[in-house]
């Protein structure tokens, strides 16, 4: 559902300045947004159409913009991003049961890094995937390099208290990952590793 500027250009009069507001916040968020979905999603062309719809979402509501859109922004796209991910298993479920089966692409012949590499990021996103949406949301928002007082403000809470809560994601997704991954025992710090 990519949304380009001309789409996001129809619609109501917009106030003075509101435009000029939108393309600063669009500049300085994207790249993160779209980072953070990729993270979360694994897939470069989705996570544009949902960042580009959060910030559609965000341009239908400017003449209401709050003190701190920014968070806004990236609560949306990460609800986005969780949505997408629902759907996904739900069709998957649908597909299996029907006995079509989820295809999976040949993997091209790469070097055995790379191949060690892809199961790595495989296992951390699934492992994310299972954990709770808030300890997940924040280790992702974390990952692509947000500042615990920026977190704070996605995830609404104090931020002094993101320390403590990054500290218990952390350890529940060492923890799962150990759990998911037995015979290797799992190595601290993985879910760094999600490109």
């Amino acid at each position: 559902m990519a949304v380009g500027a001309q789409e996001l250009a129809m619609g109501r009069p917009r106030a003075a300045g509101v435009d000029a507001r939108f393309e600063a916040l669009f500049h300085a968020h994207y790249r993160g947004i779209h980072d953070v979905l990729i993270r979360l999603l694994g897939d470069r062309a989705e996570a544009e159409d949902l960042a580009l719809e959060a910030f559609a979402r965000l341009f239908r509501r400017a003449p209401r913009l709050d003190a701190n859109p920014a968070g806004w922004l990236y609560r949306v796209a990460m609800r986005l991003g969780y949505n997408a991910l629902r759907a996904a298993r739900r069709r998957d479920r649908y597909e299996e049961r029907a006995g079509m089966g989820a295809a999976e692409a040949s993997p091209a012949p790469d070097p055995s890094t790379e191949a060690i590499r892809r199961e790595e990021v495989r296992r951390v996103r699934a492992v994310l995937r299972a954990m709770p949406e808030r300890k997940a949301r924040l280790l992702l928002l974390r990952h692509s390099g947000l500042r615990y007082r920026e977190i704070a403000l996605v995830l609404g809470v104090a931020p002094v208290s993101v320390g403590a809560l990054l500290a218990r994601a952390e350890r529940d997704f060492e923890r799962r990952y150990a759990a998911h991954e037995p015979a290797r025992g799992g190595r601290r710090g993985r879910w760094r590793n999600v490109p």
